[in-house]
This record gives C-alpha cells, structure tokens and sequence, in this order.
C-alpha cells in the first residue's frame, strides 16, 4: 500500500499540473496525457484501477490539489501549461546526495511530493558526528562501540546477567543472529527497572561523545552554516515540496546556499546533548533576515538508535526538524 500511495501522490500531482484536465477524464484515457514521460502501460493501468478504490480518492484528491496549486502559483507555474512532465518512478539516481526529485516539469521545475515528516534525514552516524555529513557513509560502524565503549559493555553484561543469558558472548560485538534477535525481544519497550541505571549512564555517554564530537568537527561559523544547510536539504539548484503535514497542505520552495546567503545573515548553531530516554543531540540555528531585520530560529534533534531493536544492528541516525518547515529559514512558502 505505501508504494501505491507514493505513485499515487507523485503521479496525480504532475496530473493536477495540466490545465483543463480534470481525474475522471484522465483515468478514463488508455493512456497518460501526451505531456507525461516516465510512466509505462502497466503502471497507468494500475493507477486507473486504484481510482476506482473509494479508500483510495482522498489520496488522489489530495495530491491533485497540489498540482494545481503549482500551476496557479505566481511562484511556481505561473498558469503555464507545462509541455513536459517527467516522473522519476522507481529509478533510484546515481549521485551520492541527490535532489530529491520526484517530477521534472520542462526541464526546469524540480517537484519532492511528499507528506512531511519531522525526519529530515538518516545518515550513518559515524559519518555524521566524525565528519560533519549527512550524505550517507557506512552503516555496519557500531557508533556505540565507537563512542561509548564502556557503558555500552556495561549495559550489555547486566542485560545478560538480568536475562540470566549465561551462555552468551562476553562482548556484544560477538553476538550471533540469533542472539541479537533473543535480546530484541527479551528487551522490547522500555528498559527493564533493574536497568535503568546502566541505561542511563549509556544513554547520557552516547548523547554527551556525541554532541561533543560534532561540535569539534564543525568548529566554525561556516562549517555549521554548512550543516544547517545539509540538515535541510539545501542543493545548489532550487526546488519544491509539494504535501501536506498534520497542520495542513505544504507548498514550499527550498531554496539554494546562495539564495540563502543573499537573504539571510547565519549568526550561529547551538549542538548540545540531550537528557531524553534515549541518546539524543539537540540542534538549534539561529540567522538574521535581512529583509525583515528579525532573528530567526530552527531548531531540531538527532535521536541515535538502533534499528531493528536493542543490540540488534548497528544504530542509525535520524535528524529531526521540531520548527514547522514553513518557518524554518531555507524554505519559502509559494
């Protein structure tokens, strides 16, 4: 159902696009408008089926709307017909931190349709706290060993011994598949009473090496512009968001490093541990408009985690952005 909801919003959103064309005449076609490039027989044949499914018609609707939106904008469209609407599908791109791109309109507009989330990206944290980047990295690094490796053994051998799981490896690098999948389940929910303080003294080692390593990287003004930058989803070529977030519909520009500076004076970003249930790195930025001469805040945190579950996997990290896009400086309404 998700992959048919996303071809569903991509799709519908590049139909919302075409002046005059309304849904029930463009499922009632054998085939895609002629402006439409990238959707084969089969996916069309799908998509007109699912227009049937009544469940389905707000998703369609939904996403429809936007298109319009984007054809009427006077800072998207302009209620321009488009000549050419390219979908990307499935095909995944080749660069290593691609735009995020789902509709190409004339060669020009670059359109993400997507529903947003607080999640902005999920980079590998060891490329993130030791290096300063977001574009991915190697996910097999234990950042846990890496960064805590004492209270990690710590929480470790008294979960073992708490389990009574006498058998098992004395490190937790050593566990086998079927070990990791023991204690992800012995362990799901919250930490154990009898836990908690190892839990806490681990929790507080990864948040504080954490914070602590990504400030030592990014130890200049430019450096964290830089990263607010990559936290966002700036690109050197401008592009669209076009969804909707539990406060409503989302039509925004995400706008390029050098839209950014020319708009905006970066004063600085706070990176500090967090104290939460789990390891957690707080992030806040702070810039000047000079266009309004008002200060401006976006602020968010970085939750590191494992996975698929406790000692199972190595930790992923997610970057959240608690301000609402709209108001983050990097995005414009349109």
């Amino acid at each position: 159902m998700t992959r048919n909801l996303t071809t569903i919003t991509e799709i519908t959103t590049g139909l919302g696009m075409i002046p005059e064309l309304s849904l029930d005449r463009a499922f009632f076609s054998e085939h895609p408008p002629k402006e439409f490039f990238g959707i084969s027989d089969a996916t069309w044949r799908e998509l007109c089926s699912w227009w049937g499914d009544l469940e389905l018609r707000p998703a369609f609707l939904d996403a429809f709307n936007a298109g319009r939106d984007f054809l009427f904008s006077p800072n998207a469209l302009r209620n321009r017909p488009p000549k050419l609407i390219e979908w990307r599908g499935p095909i995944r791109p080749p660069e290593r931190d691609p735009l995020p791109a789902d509709l190409r309109i004339d060669h020009v507009f670059i359109v993400s349709c997507k529903n947003l989330s607080k999640v902005l990206r999920n980079p590998s944290p060891s490329v993130l706290f030791r290096e300063g980047r977001t574009d991915g990295g190697v996910r097999g690094e234990d950042w846990y060993q890496i960064i805590a490796p004492v209270e990690y053994r710590s929480l470790y051998s008294a979960a073992i011994s708490h389990l009574s799981l006498s058998d098992f490896p004395i490190l937790p690098t050593e566990l086998s598949i079927s070990e990791k999948g023991t204690l992800k389940n012995a362990l799901g929910g919250g930490w154990p009473y009898e836990l908690k303080p190892q839990a806490h003294e681990f929790i507080q080692a990864v948040s504080n090496g954490s914070a602590a390593a990504l400030n030592s990287v990014v130890n200049s003004l430019d450096k964290r512009e830089r990263l607010y930058w990559q936290f966002i989803r700036l690109h050197s070529s401008s592009y669209y968001i076009l969804g909707k977030q539990s406060s409503g519909p989302i039509r925004l520009r995400v706008l390029t490093p050098w839209d950014f500076r020319s708009r905006y004076s970066f004063i600085g970003m706070e990176i500090s541990p967090a104290k939460q249930a789990q390891p957690q790195v707080n992030w806040s930025a702070l810039v000047r408009d000079n266009e309004s001469m008002t200060e401006l805040y976006a602020e968010g945190h970085i939750e590191v985690r494992w996975s698929h579950g406790k000692f199972n996997g190595a930790p992923e990290s997610k970057i959240y952005l608690d301000t609402p896009h709209h108001d983050a400086p990097g995005y414009e309404k349109i």
